[in-house]
């Protein structure tokens, strides 16, 4: 019996309806319910669940059953996620950790150890010095979820900038990395109120937002 037969047969078994499993490998919609007949469910579903283990697998069940929606959702969002971050990171990239000043790595282990229970896989790199003088604004860090990596502006890599604000930065992009893993919402990318008051776990924060808004002029001058 193969994966997609077993997963049928549970869920025929939990809903006392007759399923079709159609396998697709849709990223934007990983699970799709379409009633057939009264008796009848189509499930559109992503191969990586298929092959998902046992707790997936009834997270998955739980979902076209209509029970535990809220929490089996999050599971398997997660897990999906979790997935996909994986099979990107197979994918070399070359990584910049070491600056003339401060060592990304360090401050991320410091971080990830301190504040996430050292939860968090993701890799983290120096990127370019990215500013926008028409729009006064720059962009310090990023966190890109489909390549699970944190990009830092290079411009803080300086004597200039004191180590309480570049660790607020990669906290802050850490705190997005953790809110996306874990299957929260679709806004866990934003800065929603669940993010502010996370983001208050850090203890500089007001310090790092006032030092932020006294030298930004500083960042976009030498950035034009």
């Amino acid at each position: 019996m193969n994966s997609a037969e077993y997963l049928k047969n549970i869920l025929e078994a939990k809903t006392g309806l007759k399923i079709s499993i159609e396998l697709t490998d849709n990223r934007k919609q990983i699970l799709k319910i379409t009633p057939d007949k009264p008796d009848r469910k189509i499930i559109e579903i992503n191969r990586i669940l298929v092959d998902a283990p046992d707790e997936v697998i009834e997270a998955v069940t739980d979902f076209v059953s209509g029970r535990n929606r809220k929490s089996s959702r999050t599971r398997i969002i997660r897990y999906v996620r979790k997935t996909l971050s994986e099979k990107t990171q197979d994918r070399k990239i070359n990584l910049h950790t070491s600056g003339n000043v401060y060592n990304l790595n360090d401050i991320f282990e410091k971080l990830n150890k301190k504040y996430f229970n050292g939860s968090l896989t993701c890799r983290i790199t120096f990127g370019r010095n990215y500013c926008n003088p028409r729009k006064r604004s720059i962009v310090f860090g990023s966190f890109n979820p489909q390549k699970n990596i944190i990009r830092i502006n290079r411009a803080l890599d300086s004597v200039m900038v004191p180590e309480f604000f570049v660790e607020y930065i990669v906290f802050h992009e850490m705190l997005h990395a953790r809110l996306y893993f874990s299957g929260i919402s679709a806004v866990s990318m934003k800065h929603s109120k669940n993010f502010r008051a996370k983001e208050k776990n850090y203890p500089f924060l007001e310090t790092a937002k006032k030092w932020k808004k006294e030298n930004l002029k500083f960042f976009i001058r030498t950035a034009k």
